[in-house]
């Protein structure tokens, strides 16, 4: 009999140990499909860049509750048909249970469908759009503030300082085009209209005919809505034409000094998250600062800043659900989420609230690349 207990204690023993060892090897999968290798790819590979920083250190603590964070990156070059086709396999193949940080309004646009279908939740990103936002879109949170709220803290700094004749490049896409409406309704609560607009076609920096057309008209402001390449040519083109308005740049085109270089210097940056460099005062800055600095790439950037707090508040929606995680658990944790610190930064969700956060400050880029506030 006591043979029998001890040989019966000795299989639950083993029962258990080996329990514990496939919990403490298992995987929480996460899916981010972003581009890697086409004109964002530097912008993208910083905000993974960010994301990674966190999810490593909060794996080198024990992951959570034993589990570790994997973190699956592909690459789609900024074509949404690419990103549909990494989603679908993401969570069919890869079994994630959540998305995160996409890049790019066509790309979320496409995926939506996929994404709702399968009851996964895709959180965090670098679009602004309005139509991810209004109406309200279930299945996708925002971290970031909307285009729209940077839009218009720009023009309404230009027009603090008395700029009042404003133009503005757009990408001709949904972002692009959503940018320019939200552009002329800033200046229409303020009786004004724009100096001239145009087109730059998506995913090039074809700027000739944009450059022409806004150089006509001599603006004291142009507002470029688009990322950093094709603002980089913009700005090259229209000084080569003796035309030297102040420049505006959305939070997705912060690289700018990587394409621009030196004559970036004065482009006025409106900026999303908290300022990553110096600001550690903030909780979730010190936070960042720590872990960034013991990493091999060091260097502090607005889009790896994004990325750690996005990371920051996945690892909080799934400390937030009971094991085992699910994509059903994770949704409901989000939408739990009425007013969630992360440190100084706040973000708000709820059952038909999807926006997270309305924070924007704007930055000066100097000529070395750093950012002035």
């Amino acid at each position: 009999m006591r043979g029998f207990m001890f040989h019966r204690a000795g299989r639950v023993l083993t029962a258990l140990v080996c329990l514990a060892t496939s919990n403490a090897w298992a995987d929480i999968v996460l899916g981010h499909s972003g581009d890697l290798s086409g004109n964002t790819a530097a912008l993208t590979t910083d905000y993974v860049r960010g994301m990674n920083a966190y999810f490593d250190d909060l794996n080198k603590k024990g992951g959570i509750r034993g589990e570790k964070i994997k973190l699956i990156s592909m690459d789609d070059g900024f074509n949404p048909d690419k990103t549909l086709v990494n989603t679908k396999a993401l969570i069919e193949k890869d079994n994630a249970v959540a998305l995160v940080g996409y890049r790019g309004t066509a790309n979320l646009l496409k995926v939506m469908p996929t994404v709702q279908a399968a009851g996964i939740a895709e959180i965090g990103n670098t679009a602004g759009a309005k139509s991810l936002r209004d109406p309200y879109v279930p299945g996708i949170f925002h971290v970031r503030a909307s285009t729209t709220d940077e839009i218009e803290a720009e023009v309404n700094h230009a027009w603090t300082i008395g700029i009042n004749r404003i133009a503005a490049m757009y990408q001709d896409d949904a972002f692009g085009k959503e940018g320019l409406e939200a552009f002329v309704a800033a200046l229409k609560k303020r009786g004004a209209t724009p100096a001239a607009v145009a087109p730059v076609p998506r995913g090039t920096a074809d700027v000739v005919k944009a450059v022409d057309v806004i150089a006509a008209v001599k603006p004291q402001a142009v507002i470029l809505i688009g990322q950093a390449k094709p603002a980089a040519a913009f700005i090259k083109g229209i000084r080569a034409k003796g035309v030297s308005p102040q420049f505006f740049v959305l939070s997705v085109a912060s690289g700018l000094h990587a394409e621009l270089k030196a004559p970036s210097a004065g482009v006025i940056v409106s900026q999303v998250v908290p300022y990553p460099f110096t600001e550690l005062g903030n909780p979730v800055v010190r936070e960042y600062q720590t872990i960034i600095s013991q990493t091999a790439d060091k260097k502090f950037s607005y889009n790896s800043m994004e990325g750690f707090l996005n990371a920051k508040l996945v690892a909080r929606a799934i400390q937030k659900t009971s094991g085992p995680v699910t994509r059903a658990k994770i949704i409901t944790a989000l939408e739990s989420m009425n007013n969630e610190d992360l440190g100084g930064f706040m973000v708000r969700y709820g059952k038909q609230n999807n926006l997270g956060s309305h924070y924007v400050n704007l930055t000066m880029i100097r000529a070395d690349g750093s950012f002035a506030r």
